[in-house]
């Protein structure tokens, strides 16, 4: 492989899909910020109005978590689609006449939608966060709470939990790589029918294993990758024992909540040894191999 034809594949991902990702990333956190000040006042005195450090903890936490999953939903549903896009605006066969190979163009194209756009979402969600943090504490407590909030150790706690996130975003995309992967195959070779004929007969055979034969092994699977991809991305319940993010903030030292997040990530990575995980990406494989001799058909 490559690796300057590799990213000349993936600046073809850029130049295509630019627009439509700077709006997805930019777009809500700035109508947010609009819409701020056009809601009704919030009296500082009511006592489930939260402390500032909860308020800013939330606002940066929400802008990281809340770009990232609105552009990895936005990128999950285009990529089914782009398994024959060259076909579909009949420019296969100058891809085709390019030294790149089959593997290369089918790669660059999973790798950018699926992990580096909501990667740099969630990168993007971390910039816009200490803004977001500064238009909630001056809508809920005034210019009196920015005194109040320890920034460089918000930050600092910020900067920890987008590492722990891209790490995990990564472990999460090699969980659901045969979910997607399939639909990508299923849609190449049945063109528009691939992803509701895959997921109908997922269904169906589901549905008849535990009605007629009592055996959820179809609905086991599909929960046991879901419930690894979760766990990779990040484990609330272990980072943050069962407390809320508030009052972790404020009890819990920098260098514990670093422990905490290895903790998580070590977890994260031994559940790796899971067979579950490894038939999964023996699936995925497969699913790639069929995009790949598909596109062979096309010469």
């Amino acid at each position: 492989m490559n690796a300057q034809r590799f990213l000349t594949l993936m600046q073809r991902e850029w130049m295509q899909h630019r627009i439509g990702w700077l709006l997805v990333m930019l777009v809500p956190p700035a109508l947010i910020l609009l819409l701020m000040p056009l809601q009704g006042p919030i009296v500082d005195g009511d006592a489930h109005v939260p402390p500032p450090v909860a308020v800013a903890a939330v606002a940066m936490l929400g802008s990281m978590a809340g770009v990232f999953a609105l552009s990895w939903i936005v990128s999950m549903f285009q990529l089914p689609g782009l398994s024959r896009r060259d076909q579909q605006d009949r420019s296969v066969e100058f891809w085709l006449s390019l030294p790149a190979t089959h593997v290369e163009s089918i790669g660059a194209t999973v790798l950018t939608h699926a992990l580096l756009v909501p990667m740099a979402a969630m990168a993007v969600g971390l910039v816009c966060g200490p803004v977001m943090a500064a238009a909630a504490l001056l809508k809920i407590h005034g210019l009196a709470g920015f005194g109040q909030v320890p920034w460089s150790g918000l930050m600092g706690i910020a900067v920890l939990g987008w590492l722990r996130l891209s790490i995990g975003l990564l472990l999460m995309t090699l969980w659901l790589a045969p979910m997607f992967m399939a639909m990508m195959a299923a849609a190449a070779w049945l063109k528009r029918w691939g992803v509701p004929v895959l997921i109908g007969g997922t269904v169906i055979i589901a549905n008849v294993l535990d009605k007629v034969y009592h055996n959820r092994v179809v609905a086991e699977l599909l929960k046991t990758q879901f419930e690894g991809a979760g766990k990779a991305l990040f484990n609330a319940s272990m980072t943050l024992e069962g407390r809320g993010a508030a009052q972790q903030l404020e009890h819990e030292s920098f260098a514990s909540l670093l422990q905490l997040m290895l903790h998580d990530l070590g977890a994260a990575f031994a559940q790796l040894a899971s067979p579950h995980f490894v038939g999964g990406l023996a699936l995925a494989s497969l699913c790639f191999y069929l995009l790949v001799l598909k596109r062979r058909q096309a010469t």
